[in-house]
């Protein structure tokens, strides 16, 4: 009989943020985790057993048994990468954001600088990442100006030049190394400078004629200073893509607990249990890539361009501009990859986008500038777009300009029809042609530019020549003088004579057509057709209300996802998390400005019954 502590023949285990206590309240945990990770069902992730250290590969998830299985490796890596980080950690003092983002970029296949005074821990941190990988090498070295490529890629082999071959003896030298830490790296000569570049981006390094592939999955580097501008270090340091700046200890508590401590600082810390074998890495490395990449974190990332863009404007900062290049944005997205996957989800998060500040920084005082930018962006931004609120408020804004003007009309004593004219669309696709026919305002058409907005259509009853509003799209100014053009499509506008069916192509200023009023043109009284006008009103906006209404539990639904991606994040610390929750605090208030708005619309016209 199984126990309760296996699921499936696997051990039950508890990973941050997964709290199940039994096989019952893991099962739940499961069917959401399921829903959210669909890119791991099919690959074939290598998770050892912490105990057996027994390969257990994905599935197919051809079962519900084989799909539970799954889940429950996904959270084996994060409890795995938990229990790492907890034995990195091991006898070192307020570094545990450093040591996550150091794994974080080798586990990513990238590299990290940090930033710091000398004593904080710099190198400890970078010999510690050995221990991570089984059978793992290191190779540090302490760079200075007088340094040569013979230090570093080993020296020249003598018997080989004798045979006229120029090759190196690397054994033990840096491309045999797993994990890399070059100390002082800015003060390295151009040799050097330019070997690294094709080690670091390709993972390469070129002995005389033949290309080593290099086992590196770590390069960590340091300094306590900065490349200097105009020194030929741009394209070194943009291979870096984490930025770290490393400070002393600043608890008393954890002040005195180091300086008392007496355990061995420098000896390996992570059991051969958890180690990352070479073939689990590879699979890691491969997996992380099918991690789902959302439409609401693209529109963070595209956000923080907008605002490194006004920063780079604004004429203080014309010496203090911030460059990214391309290379590097397609970087930080493989390591929001990486931290998504490593903590057992298939798609990334808000939280995820956190991580974005340490990538997009140059110099010291664009530290600030950057972790403003990020947070703006992910409160800001975030699920804004996916919740269409832009386009609600110009829908709210249009109907509530459409509501003004009839209203005008209407105290005129006219109906809409004497109040505003209108332009049928030719060729504007209509199921319903021999019904009703398409229009668009002469006066939203006059205020249309190339950069569009979204407007209001209508529709005219062929039998009954009323108007009412039908939908809301995006429009732009057309090449033509009477032309618009709808969702990439341009379409040529019509002119109508009233009481006819001719129309002819507009030339010129648009001067529009006069619509027959209902009942054979016959106007009807200002009062009676607001009246009827209002009852089209709330039904819209009831419409409005109940849009408002859903998308109000789309949020609640968005914010539970994001806190279970919150709650025991690797490779973010709490206190950076608060713009995530302060977004879905701005989304219910805008939601709740738009109920506002549209009870305020509502009382306006209803005063009208009065």
């Amino acid at each position: 009989m199984r126990k309760h502590s296996q699921v499936h023949g696997l051990p039950l285990v508890r990973a941050p943020g997964i709290g199940a206590e039994s096989p019952q309240d893991l099962r739940r945990q499961i069917r959401g985790l399921a829903a959210e990770s669909p890119v791991f069902f099919g690959l074939g992730i290598c998770c050892a057993n912490s105990q057996t250290g027994k390969k257990a590969p994905i599935s197919d998830g051809a079962s519900p048994v084989r799909r539970n299985r799954d889940i429950l490796l996904l959270m084996s890596v994060q409890r795995r990468i938990a229990a790492i980080l907890k034995r990195l950690n091991a006898g070192l003092y307020e570094k545990e954001e450093v040591v996550a983002l150091a794994l974080l970029s080798a586990l990513a296949g990238e590299s990290i600088f940090l930033l710091g005074p000398p004593g904080v821990a710099k190198s400890m941190i970078a010999r510690r990442l050995k221990f991570v990988f089984q059978g793992g090498t290191s190779f540090e070295y302490l760079m200075s100006r007088f340094s040569t490529p013979d230090e570093i890629f080993g020296p020249v082999s003598i018997s080989r030049l004798k045979n006229d071959r120029y090759e190196r003896l690397t054994e033990n030298y840096l491309p045999s190394a797993s994990v890399v830490f070059l100390d002082e790296i800015w003060k390295a000569g151009p040799s050097i400078q330019n070997a690294l570049l094709t080690v670091l981006n390709e993972r390469v390094y070129r002995n005389g004629e033949v290309e080593i592939r290099v086992p590196m999955k770590a390069l960590v580097s340091a300094s306590n200073e900065l490349p200097e501008k105009d020194n030929g270090l741009a394209a070194l340091w943009d291979r870096f893509l984490v930025r770290v700046y490393v400070e002393g200890i600043r608890d008393g508590e954890e002040f005195r607990r180091m300086i008392s401590g007496s355990g061995n600082s420098y000896g390996d810390t992570v059991p051969d249990a958890d180690k990352i074998t070479e073939e689990c890495w590879r699979e890691w490395t491969a997996g992380l890539t099918g991690v789902r990449i959302p439409e609401h974190v693209f529109g963070v990332i595209e956000a923080v361009r907008v605002y490194i863009g006004e920063h780079n404007q604004k004429e203080e900062n014309a010496e203090n501009h911030i460059y990214i290049s391309d290379r590097r944005w397609r970087k930080i997205v493989r390591l929001l990859r990486a931290s998504a996957f490593l903590n057992g989800r298939g798609e990334a998060a808000l939280i995820d986008c956190v991580l974005i500040r340490h990538c997009i920084w140059n110099e010291m005082p664009h530290r600030e500038a950057a972790a403003g930018f990020v947070n703006d962006a992910v409160e800001k931004h975030g699920y804004s777009s996916a919740l269409r609120l832009p386009e609600i408020r110009e829908e709210l804004a249009a109907f509530q300009e459409e509501i003004a003007a009839r209203m005008r009309a209407g105290r005129a004593g006219g109906s809409e029809s004497a109040a505003a004219e209108y332009y049928e669309l030719d060729g504007y696709p209509n199921p319903h042609a021999d019904v009703f026919s398409l229009m668009v305002r002469s006066l939203d058409f006059a205020a249309l530019t190339e950069k569009g907005t979204s407007l209001a259509l209508y529709y005219r009853h062929t039998a009954t020549g009323q108007i009412a509003h039908t939908q809301t799209v995006r429009m732009s100014r057309g090449t033509g003088s009477g032309s618009l053009v709808i969702n990439g499509k341009e379409y040529v506008l019509k002119s109508c004579v009233p009481g006819t069916s001719g129309a002819s192509g507009i030339s010129g200023v648009p001067g529009g057509f006069c619509v027959p009023g209902a009942s054979g043109g016959a106007q009807e009284e200002g009062g009676e057709a607001l009246l009827r006008a209002a009852e089209a009103w709330d039904s819209r906006a009831g419409d409005f209300l109940k849009c408002t209404g859903r998308m109000r539990g789309q949020v609640e639904k968005l914010r539970a996802k994001e806190l279970r991606a919150l709650k025991g994040h690797l490779f973010v610390p709490p206190g950076a998390a608060g713009s995530v929750e302060a977004h879905f605090a701005l989304l219910l208030k805008e939601i709740e400005k738009l109920e506002v708005e549209i009870r305020g619309i509502r009382n306006s016209y209803r005063k009208i019954r009065e």
